[in-house]
């Protein structure tokens, strides 16, 4: 805060942990991917921003997604994630999911450490699968398709082979 401006002008930002969690329970495109996932999908999450570990999962309804803190006990894949990915995807809440796996794979890529999205992928194509990920993928349509086809890539296996890479 400068000497011109007043208390009420500063702002303070919520932890990344009360965004997300807030955006997974009101976004319709949340509730989507949520309907795809399966009994056991789990995701490990740390904040760049926030000590300690959550991990977000379907609801045994399978109606929304849930963020909770703790260490997860089976994740299929581990996400590290900065302030500004956060305020990017969760700033969307009306957003299709297409639009929202573009903005999470825009993250993953991103070079600004502010922005950036680690992953690392404990599950392998089967298992993520069985899990239901890849119907969370598919919901995503054409949108999200097309933009891993602007990536170069094409079909399952090419998937599978970029996956590979965020392998632990």
């Amino acid at each position: 805060m400068n000497e011109n401006s007043s208390p009420s002008e500063a702002v303070t930002r919520e932890p990344s942990d009360v965004i997300l969690a807030r955006f997974l329970l009101y976004s319709p495109a949340a509730r989507a991917a949520a309907s795809a996932l399966k009994d056991g999908a789990e995701v490990g999450i740390t904040f760049t921003d926030v000590p300690g570990e959550w991990r977000f999962r379907g609801s045994s309804a399978g109606t929304s997604l849930q963020l909770e803190p703790g260490k997860p006990t089976d994740p299929d894949f581990e996400l590290r994630v900065a302030p500004g990915a956060v305020d990017s995807i969760c700033s969307r809440p009306q957003a299709e999911i297409g639009e929202l796996g573009v903005a999470f794979f825009e993250h993953v890529c991103a070079r600004d450490p502010e922005q950036k999205i680690r992953v690392n992928l404990h599950s392998g194509l089967v298992k993520l699968t069985r899990r239901g990920w890849l119907g969370v993928l598919s919901k995503g349509g054409t949108t999200t398709v097309s933009w891993l086809a602007g990536k170069g890539l094409r079909g399952a296996g090419a998937v599978a082979g970029a996956l590979g890479r965020f392998k632990s």
